[in-house]
């Protein structure tokens, strides 16, 4: 087993983007609604999950939070 830093499964930390209050459904193109609530210290760290509904579909979304800036 190799322990190469350019393995592409390498864990990355810090401070995540917030996430949108909403995103488009991509199922029915509605409005999903962030269900998650925000960190106690209202930092977001990078791969936390956000659950979001959607209020047409009922569909949820995962999302897995990226790095600032990207």
């Amino acid at each position: 087993m190799s322990n190469n830093s350019d393995d592409s499964d390498e864990f990355t930390s810090g401070r995540a983007e917030a996430p949108s209050e909403s995103i488009v459904c991509v199922d029915c193109g509605g409005r999903a609604h962030l269900l998650s609530h925000p960190p106690e210290d209202g930092v977001w760290q990078i791969g936390e999950v956000v659950a979001y509904r959607c209020s047409d579909c009922r569909d949820r979304w995962d999302i897995v939070l990226a790095p600032e800036g990207e």
